[in-house]
Order: structure tokens, then C-alpha cells, then sequence
């Protein structure tokens, strides 16, 4: 095992990042004892500037024997060059600095330093006899690389459909990825590796082709990659690692048996002086304590490129986290567990087959600041406690009706808290494993994630898994051009999925009992201010408060081309918050679940939409809605029923004309006294992502012109329930469909023929008598067929679950 090295001195005076150059700016004078690693070095050397070291173990000896005696900084500079590593970079508690000697290690003045996870090939090519186009070299067998790099580009694993980076999923799907007859014309399919969505794309699922069954259907071996099921889509797949799909440029296969690497080179490229390297860790660096007592603390890295990890997707084992939808696989290229006060500054990871930094368990005042994330595998940032640190942990696999332990709060320290990730660029991250984020925090506390810039991700830019345990602060990010590849999502995502979400208290648990247990998680609010959150085109919501998200104070966010959702959760505050070509959406609100809306900006035809909810069941108990301010361009805003202000909401509210400063330009400065006297408060419109040189920002957007407020329409009656089909993004998140077939029970008044049957509102009813119901005419024709008085058998979804259900049709 080894470690990495750094530099010493008084002051560290600031780093630049110019396009993709890292530079770091040192002082005139050095230290006696820094010490330092170069390429050209040698261990038998003192470790001067010099005569510096050539391997990180050398360093690390060096680095431990100045520790007991320094009372100042520690540094060990590295000097320019790529380091391919044999073995992760190791620091332990003998590592660690102290607050008045911290230990940093640094690219030397300006020099860039790369550490790869690679083997540094030399093939002897050839033409491959069968295929002149593509070329053959044996690179040893056994081998475990799945990540080829040629002149430092990435290349394609061969498969099928082709890459093609004009296409968002997947980059190229196709239905019949594993087809029989494809199958059919692999000779050794086993070799073969299936990557797709989920079935009702939350995030991704794949597998490993295990054999071929007599029918000529694959085998399928899950590798575990999604906490809600091992549904692979029937669409949205591909096949790789198969030798019959090398068949186009940039593609390769590696024979591990026979140990040949073939290539299918570009024109022009000469090969035969390229850099040829093949990703072989999947981590670069540890920091691992030997326990919560005995943490390694005060380590900085600074100004390295971390980069050609192997892909964790096939070859570490994946955990579900909590009841949220996330299964991660706890590798990074950088690994932290019972570690304190470390800190990773100006470096840039890219090119990573999975996550960039993973925090596991108990982790205490990091900073992460000022990197870099492009084209990574999975998340940028995952910040990931143990499961055990939760009293009572709520699992798909353990649901529970009861609460057996009523402590708030964390049971052991074993999980992340007081971490900072400012100031960092996010950049096309989730290019392997879909359900990723800029930075996902799940069993954690206090994080604070500030000033990033994140866009081009595959599903959420930050996700908070579950309530365990809030406290956190998110302010001041630039979150765009996320949800690509999957759905019923948000650039910002939460679960609340937590002790309270099944808990069956004495009244239902719809109020009382269930809110008082809905805070012994989520005992911390959340604080969601001062984020720019948008989509290019009009999608539904940008801040995603699903299933139970309960705590949040919600302010001063720019919300373009999407809105904000609030489901079946308590005690969120949103307010003083702009949203652009959408509304707020309020999904199966509880009982006393004091939510407060107010003093939001809303530009849309329809500021409110209602699932799950209707004028007879809204909450009244200390819900607030009102003083919001509604413009469509002039014209009629449609709020959700006929006497929504006499039933107090939005009593107070107004239809007026923000007179935005400058919208073409993102500045949304409201500049009507009107709204500013009723209690709108402007708030910076500059201050948005890491605002640095060659950092994006969000591009702006139209706001579109006025349009008229629909109905949803497709609404029927069946027993005295309101019925519809499934004809949106609404009723499949509110329902926890992955399709939208079925028909919805829109509202079930009590004591209607549809209640006494047991029908329930947000019920969908997926078959009747065997037959599949697609919507609400095959839903009515299935129903006719039965014979009168007689009981009829079917399949319900019902709290994301499929029941059997029996009822008996009346008119």
C-alpha cells in the first residue's frame, strides 16, 4: 500500500484553472523540509528539489518520520508527469497531520500531474487476419481492464447499438440489444455486459450475460445497481463487451482468455507511436481510519488530475441506501471512511469509470472545493453513511408498520456530517451508471453544498436519499440540463422514505401520531436557498420533494422551465421563490402536514396542479397558501378548482406583472412595487454556480407566451369515483408508476359505491378478470363484460405495490 506526496510552506497564495491546464501558484521561498517525487527521481535519493523521490512510498516514509517532531505545515510537492499506479495510494492514522502540522501534497508550480489507475500498454500490433480494419496485439491474459485510452482519449467498448454521441440515452439504444437472433451470432456471449435504464427509468440497471438458455434467451446475472428492482427496460438497452459487435472506429475488445487486444483505429491515427494505457483500479486514493477513534485527519490534496479508473459497475458489489431509490457501489477514485478534516482542492477528476470522491460512514469536516468533474462514470461526490448509524432503518426489504425505537436522531457516528463541497464545476457525470448526481447525501448531517456548477447528468444534479439525518444547507448552485436519460426526477431530488413513511398509527396515520414521528430522522431542516434550477426545454419540476421529504425551508431559488413538488411529507416552508413556465405541484398531501407556500413568484398558465387531491380532501390544518403572485402574459390564470380563495387559499394573492429587470440575460430582479410592497424580497441573480473563470453558466430562457388554461380532461365517474387516464408526469411520480397504463382513481368521495368496495383515491387498476387495463375505455369495457352481482378479480397499485383486489361493479 501507498501514499501520495505534496509540498511544504508558510502560505499557500491560490490556484487557476485555464481551460484544462491546472496551475498552482507557490511561494518564492521553499522549506528545507519539503520534500518531493518525480518521474526522474530516485528513492536512494534525499528527496530534495534536487535530487527528489521516485515512488509515493518513499515520500510517505519521509513524510512519517518528520510528523512526531512538526509544529508547521508539512508539504510534498510532486513534479510534472503521469504516475501510473500499481496499488491505491494509502493514508492511514500514521499519516495523519494535526491541526497546527497539516500534511499537503501538490503538483509542483504549475506542472501537471497526472494520477492514473491505468497500465501503460506497449502492443505490438498487427492486422487482424479476418478484418484488415481492425488491429490485433497480445497484451497478456487475465488481465481485468475495461477501460481503454488511446493518446488519453476514452474509446468504445465494442457493442451494440453503436455509439453515437448525438443520442442522449445510452448514447444509442435498441429494443433488441439481446434479441434472439443477435444473440445468435455472438460465439462466446458470456463475455457480454447489458447496461439499460430501469423499467420505469429510475436510474439504471444492468448485467452480466451468464449463458444461453435452450430457447436462446441470454441468462441475465443483476448486478444491483438500483434500489427499486431489477426491471430492465424494454427499450432503452444496449449490449458491450461482445467480439461480434466490434464493427466500427474507436471500438475494442479484449480477449482475456487469449489475452489479444483488438482495436478498430480511426483514419489517420498512428498507432504505432500512440500512448496506449488500459483502466485497471477502481480507486486511486484511500483515507481509512481504523476506527471513529482513530480517524486519519489534516491531509489536503491539491492540483492533481485523477483520472482512467476501471468502471465499478461490473466489478463491486452494489448496496440499496435506505428507502430511497440509490444503490451504490461504495468505491471512488478518491475513498474517505473515519477520516477528519481532509481536504481535495484545484484537482480535476476526469475520464473515471464510477464516482470521483465517496465519504463512507463516520467523515467529519471535509472540504471539497474548487475541482473539476468531467466524464465521469457515475456521481461526482458521494457523501454515504452506514446504515447503522439510523435507530430504526426503513428498507425496501424491511418495511414497517410500527416504530420501535422513538430517539431522534443518529445511533452510532458512523456517517458523514459538517462536510463542504463548494465551488466545484460538474460536467456530463453518470456516463456509465444513471442513477448518479453532481453530489448525493444519504445517512448524513450538516452538508453544506455551495456555489457548484453542475449540468449533464443522466438524472438528479443533487439528490438527498433519504431524511437521515438534514441539517443541510444547499445554496448558491447552478443546476441545468439534468433528468436526461430517465424520468419522474428533478436537478434536485429528495426522499423521506424514512421511520415515519409506513408507520400505521392509531388514527391511519394520516396526522397526530405521524407527523411527531415524521422528525426522529429528518431532525435537522434542510435549507434549499439561492439555487438556479432549469431545464431547456418545460419540464415538470426542478425541486422534487417526493414520497415523504418532510423539514425544508425553501427559499430565494430560480426555477426555469420547471416548478417545485411537495408529496405526502411535513413542515415545508417554500417562499420567495421565482418559477418560469411552470407552477408548484402538490401531490398527496396529509393530514396537519403544515406546509407554507407564500410569496412565490409563479409565471404559468396554471400556477397549482393538484394530484391526489381535490376540494374535498386539501389539508386546512395550519396549511398556508397565499400572498403568491401569478402573470400569464394578461392573460386568465387557471387556479385548481372554482372556489379555491373561498377556501382560503391564495386569498391574498395577485395577478400581476413581475416586470423582471432582464430575463433574456437571467436577471429576474422584480421591479414592480406592487409585489415588493406585498412582501417580495429581490435576492442576487449573480451569485449562481462556482463562478469562476471557464465555468458555464446557465443559458437563459424564453418565457413563453401567454397561453390559455387547460383542463386536464379524459376525467369519467365509475361507482362515484372521478377516473382518468394516466395522462401525466403528475399521476406517474404521485403514483409510482413505471408506465402509464392503468386507470387512475382520481378522487374516491367517502361513502360512495367505489369506497364501500374498498377503491381508494391514487389507486390504479392495472388488470380486471386478467384482462390489462390501458386507460379508461378498455378499464370500463373489461367491467361490463362481468356478470352482474358478481365479484370481480383484479390487480391493484396501491402504495407502489401490485395487490390483488376484488370488487363487485354497481351502477
Amino acid at each position: 500500500m501507498l501514499m501520495f506526496g505534496g509540498k511544504r510552506v508558510s502560505v499557500l497564495v491560490g490556484f487557476l484553472l485555464l481551460g484544462s491546464v491546472l496551475v498552482c501558484l507557490v511561494p518564492a521561498a521553499l522549506r528545507a523540509a519539503d520534500f518531493y517525487v518525480a518521474t526522474n527521481g530516485a528513492d536512494a535519493n534525499p528527496g530534495t528539489m534536487t535530487s527528489p523521490y521516485l515512488t509515493f512510498a518513499q515520500a510517505q516514509a519521509a513524510v512519517r518520520s518528520a510528523l512526531p517532531s512538526a509544529s508547521e505545515p508539512i508539504h510534498v510537492w510532486v513534479r510534472g508527469g503521469t504516475y501510473h499506479l500499481k496499488q491505491p495510494l494509502a493514508f492511514g492514522p500514521e499519516d495523519s497531520g494535526t491541526a497546527a502540522a497539516p500534511v499537503t501534497y501538490a503538483a509542483y508550480s504549475g506542472e501537471t500531474v497526472v494520477v492514473s489507475g491505468a497500465i501503460l500498454l506497449n502492443p505490438a500490433w498487427s492486422p487482424y487476419t479476418s478484418n484488415p480494419h481492425i488491429m490485433v496485439a497480445n497484451i497478456g491474459t487475465n488481465l481485468d481492464i475495461d477501460g481503454l485510452f488511446i493518446n488519453g482519449e476514452p474509446q468504445v467498448l465494442a457493442r451494440y447499438p453503436n455509439y453515437d454521441a448525438n443520442q442522449v440515452v445510452l448514447n444509442g439504444y435498441a429494443p433488441d440489444a439481446i434479441g434472439t437472433n443477435r444473440v445468435a451470432r455472438w460465439s462466446n456471449p458470456t463475455t457480454g455486459l447489458v447496461r439499460g435504464l430501469h423499467g420505469g427509468r429510475w436510474g439504471g440497471n444492468s448485467f452480466k450475460i451468464t449463458g444461453v438458455a435452450s430457447n436462446g434467451q441470454p441468462a441475465l446475472q443483476w448486478v444491483g445497481d438500483n434500489n427499486r428492482g431489477s426491471s430492465l427496460n424494454k427499450t432503452y438497452r444496449l449490449v458491450e463487451n461482445i467480439f461480434e459487435e466490434l464493427d466500427t472506429t474507436n471500438e475494442w475488445f479484449y480477449d482475456k482468455n487469449g489475452g489479444n487486444l483488438y482495436y478498430y483505429p480511426p483514419a489517420g491515427l498512428d498507432l504505432a507511436h500512440a500512448t496506449v494505457e488500459a483502466a485497471a483500479l477502481s480507486e486511486l486514493v484511500g483515507f481509512c481510519g481504523a476506527a471513529t477513534n482513530q480517524p486519519v485527519t489534516h491531509i489536503t490534496l491539491s492540483h492533481f488530475i485523477f483520472t482512467q479508473t476501471h468502471r465499478t459497475l461490473f466489478n463491486t458489489p452494489y448496496e440499496g441506501l435506505m428507502r430511497g431509490d440509490w444503490a451504490v457501489a461504495r468505491a471512488g477514485a478518491i475513498f474517505m471512511s473515519n477520516a477528519e478534516s481532509l481536504v481535495v482542492q484545484g484537482c480535476l477528476f476526469t475520464n473515471l469509470g464510477g464516482n470521483g470522491i465517496f465519504m463512507s460512514g463516520y467523515n467529519r469536516h471535509h472540504v471539497v472545493n474548487d475541482n473539476d468533474f468531467v466524464n465521469l462514470g457515475a456521481t461526482c461526490v458521494q457523501i454515504v453513511g452506514l446504515q447503522r448509524a439510523t435507530r430504526y432503518p426503513s428498507t425496501w426489504e424491511n418495511p414497517h408498520s410500527d416504530i420501535l425505537d422513538t430517539n431522534a436522531g443518529p445511533a452510532t457516528a458512523d456517517y458523514p456530517a459538517e462536510i463542504t463541497v463548494s465551488s466545484n464545476y460538474m460536467y456530463n457525470l453518470g456516463v456509465i451508471e444513471k442513477q448518479s448526481a453532481g453530489v448525493n447525501m444519504s445517512v448524513s448531517e450538516s452538508i453544506t453544498v455551495s456555489h457548484n456548477t453542475i449540468h449533464r447528468s443522466p438524472r438528479s444534479g443533487i439528490n438527498v436519499n433519504d431524511g437521515c439525518f438534514g441539517g443541510h444547507v444547499i445554496e448558491f448552485n447552478d443546476v441545468w440540463d439534468c433528468v436526461r436519460e430517465t424520468s419522474d426526477h428533478g436537478p434536485f431530488n429528495s426522499w423521506g422514505r424514512d421511520r415515519f413513511y409506513t408507520y400505521k398509527s392509531a388514527d391511519g396515520g394520516h396526522a397526530g401520531s405521524k407527523r411527531a414521528s415524521a422528525f426522529l430522522d429528518c431532525w435537522k431542516p434542510v435549507v434549499l436557498r439561492n439555487n438556479r434550477f432549469q431545464y431547456p426545454d418545460v419540464q415538470t419540476w426542478g425541486i422534487d420533494l417526493d414520497d415523504g421529504s418532510s423539514h425544508f425551508e425553501i427559499y430565494n431559488n430560480v426555477c426555469l422551465n420547471t416548478g417545485f413538488k411537495l408529496r405526502d411529507g411535513f413542515s415545508r416552508h417554500v417562499y420567495n421563490n421565482i418559477v418560469i413556465n411552470q407552477g408548484g405541484n402538490f401531490h398527496v398531501w396529509l393530514d396537519d402536514c403544515q406546509d407554507h407556500v407564500d410569496h412565490n413568484i409563479i409565471i404559468n398558465a396554471a400556477p397549482w396542479t393538484l394530484i391526489g387531491l381535490n376540494a374535498k380532501n386539501l389539508p386546512t390544518k395550519h396549511v398556508l397558501i397565499d400572498t403568491n403572485f401569478f402573470w400569464n402574459g394578461g392573460q386568465a390564470i387557471k387556479l385548481p378548482f372554482a372556489n379555491w380563495t373561498s377556501a382560503g387559499y391564495d386569498a391574498h394573492s395577485l395577478t400581476v406583472d413581475p416586470q423582471f429587470k432582464n430575463p433574456a440575460a437571467n436577471d429576474f430582479t422584480v421591479q414592480n412595487p406592487a409585489i415588493l410592497a406585498a412582501g417580495f424580497v429581490n435576492f442576487p441573480m449573480d451569485q449562481f454556480g462556482a463562478n469562476r473563470p471557464g465555468v458555464p453558466t446557465a443559458p437563459p430562457v424564453a418565457i413563453l407566451a401567454a397561453v390559455a388554461a387547460a383542463d386536464s380532461g379524459n376525467v369519467s365517474h365509475f361507482m362515484g369515483a372521478a377516473i382518468s387516464d394516466i395522462n401525466s408526469d403528475g399521476i406517474v411520480s404521485a403514483t409510482g408508476m413505471t408506465d402509464r397504463d392503468g386507470v387512475y382513481f382520481e378522487s374516491v368521495p367517502a361513502g360512495c359505491a367505489a369506497a364501500k368496495q374498498g377503491f381508494k383515491a391514487n389507486d390504479v387498476v392495472l388488470k380486471v378478470n386478467g384482462t390489462a387495463i390501458t386507460g379508461v375505455s378498455s378499464f370500463l369495457k373489461a367491467v361490463s363484460q362481468a356478470a352482474a352481482g358478481q365479484s370481480v378479480p383484479a390487480i391493484l397499485w396501491r402504495n407502489q405495490t401490485a395487490l390483488p383486489f376484488e370488487f363487485i361493479p354497481s351502477k
